[in-house]
């Protein structure tokens, strides 16, 4: 499959327009009370159905996307030490 910066920009937008849901619906505060980032991990959460190391993965994806690669190796370190405390999975 090609690159579409067409259906890259549509998926901003319908994104946008998502995060302008859940801000307006999913808080008991003014919709413009509502800070972007905790639209988003509600978005996330409930794609993720609230998987503990499927939100690990999203936090190291988002950190890298954004060019915070040392951060992002540094959260997948304390991650996986966590995981192997709570037995969450075999690193």
């Amino acid at each position: 499959m090609a690159y579409n910066q067409q259906k890259i920009e549509q998926a901003q937008k319908l994104f946008a327009e998502a995060l302008q849901i859940i801000k307006e619906n999913a808080y008991c505060v003014p919709a413009d009370k509502v800070p972007t980032a905790d639209a988003i991990a509600n978005l996330v959460g409930k794609e993720i159905r609230w998987n503990c190391q499927a939100a690990q993965d999203v936090a190291y994806e988002v950190l890298t996307e954004v060019n915070e690669h040392t951060l992002a190796e540094r959260f997948h370190e304390v991650a996986a030490d966590h995981n192997r405390t709570f037995d969450l999975e075999q690193v």
